[in-house]
């Protein structure tokens, strides 16, 4: 039986047709999906959902697929979706992580070459738009196996769980995104099961992630005339000279491990700022106040609550050390003639996120390799990167043999021009049926 269920499985592949009808409903939606609330931009990822399940209609009345839809009430317009395949056996086997929202775009201000809201197929297969890679090319390939699947009464010998989920490109907020899904308990029958998170690119695997922690540091000075400096402390240069020094001693602090080549993370540890808010318009005004924000993305090999503890410590003694009129290498004038001094104010923004360190010797990466190798014909090259997931070292607590991959170019997460190629898609939905098979 399991042979022939094998072979049976074996023909499936990319329905090319639907992948990209998907795919270009999903972009044509991101103008809606962008994802910065800070900038105005909340996203809908009810209308991703319902692409998905308009998708799989057919098959969610049969009941060959069950989905729910999952948000808090008053934020029903931001579900994540758990579609469920139930298997031939008593396992489960989670494809978790893909998500409904994307980073923002700006056609004109980050020079994209073409209208990054809108699917465009260029020469070679190459596709564009904004989430082709992050994340909306995983959530049609999703579709299209769900969609198989069902039109041919396949059933894996598992049960798959599907996980497509809700504001994963902010920070965590009660009652929607992965986090809400747990706190449901739908996670709970992955407890000790192989779980592929599809979120990232380049195939890997990717093996290991980095946490993540934004912070925010509130800079005052004195202002005034830029004629009478003497009179001011400058807050935007007070404020860069500050996010510079913590800076060097956070590199300093916690450097690169040999853990980290080990895991092979193509960089280590750091802090640096990414915000800059001021209040200022007058090119001879001094500013008076500056905020800037940023974030520590950390190894999995650094405990993410004792570093914030330090880093707030290092910023406390740093404030005290103008308060007792310290003289500090490299920071412009700190105090007007008159005593006045500067200060600063630094904070944490939300709690944070762990990474992780797959284990490296369990059946789930191995069956990934294998099936990389059985679909690409090449050595699977794993690596790991300092970007972050969301609750993947809490599934790894409960058991979870998590292992990370995806497809597209990771060149362009987050950046102009996102692209990958039809390529990447056709042999990223082939790895996941030879998961199907495999485990």
């Amino acid at each position: 039986m399991h042979g022939l269920q094998s072979a049976s499985m074996h023909a499936l592949s990319l329905r090319e047709d639907r992948f990209l009808e998907v795919l270009r409903r999903l972009i044509a939606l991101t103008p809606r999906l962008q994802n910065n609330p800070g900038a105005g931009l909340v996203p809908e990822e009810r209308l991703a959902a319902q692409v998905v399940l308009e998708t799989l209609a057919p098959h969610l009345q049969s009941g060959f697929i069950q989905a729910e839809s999952l948000a808090a009430v008053g934020k029903e317009s931001r579900p994540s979706l758990v579609l469920t395949v139930k298997g031939t056996g008593e396992s489960t086997l989670g494809f978790v992580g893909a998500h409904f929202d994307v980073v923002p775009a700006d056609e004109k201000g980050e020079g994209w070459e073409r209208d990054p809201f809108t699917l465009w197929e260029g020469p070679g297969g190459v596709l564009y738009g904004r989430g082709v890679t992050d994340c909306l090319g995983h959530v049609a390939v999703l579709t299209d196996l769900l969609a198989q699947l069902a039109e041919r009464g396949e059933r894996p010998r598992r049960t798959l769980k599907v996980v497509l989920i809700s504001n994963e490109e902010s920070s965590d907020l009660p009652g929607l995104g992965l986090g809400y899904v747990a706190e449901q308990g739908r996670l709970a029958d992955l407890a000790g099961q192989p779980v592929y998170w599809l979120d990232s690119a380049n195939f890997g695997p990717t093996v290991g992630t980095g946490g993540i922690s934004l912070w925010s540091l509130k800079v005052k000075g004195v202002g005034g005339h830029s004629g009478m400096p003497q009179n001011c402390v400058n807050a935007l240069e007070l404020g860069m000279a500050a996010s510079l020094e913590l800076a060097r001693w956070f590199h300093a602090r916690f450097p690169a491990t040999e853990d980290e080549k080990t895991w092979g993370f193509l960089s280590s540890s750091s802090l640096k700022a990414t915000v800059v808010e001021g209040f200022n318009t007058k090119e001879s005004k001094i500013p008076a106040e500056v905020i800037l924000r940023g974030d520590i993305r950390l190894t999995p090999f650094y405990d993410m609550k004792a570093v914030r503890e330090q880093v707030a410590d290092f910023v406390r003694e740093l404030d005290a050390r103008l308060e007792r009129d310290e003289a500090i290498a490299g920071f412009p004038r700190t105090r007007t003639a008159a005593g006045q001094r500067g200060s600063l104010e630094f904070r944490f923004l939300g709690g944070g996120m762990e990474g992780i360190a797959c284990r490296l010797d369990s059946p789930g990466l191995e069956a990934l390799k294998e099936s990389m190798r059985a679909v690409r014909g090449v050595e699977p090259k794993p690596f790991s990167l300092t970007g972050s997931l969301p609750l993947v070292r809490d599934l790894q607590r409960q058991g979870c043999d998590v292992q990370i991959t995806g497809f597209g170019e990771m060149a362009y997460y987050h950046a102009p021009n996102e692209q990958a190629r039809l390529e990447d898609f056709r042999q990223g939905f082939s790895i996941l049926r030879e998961l199907l098979v495999r485990l």
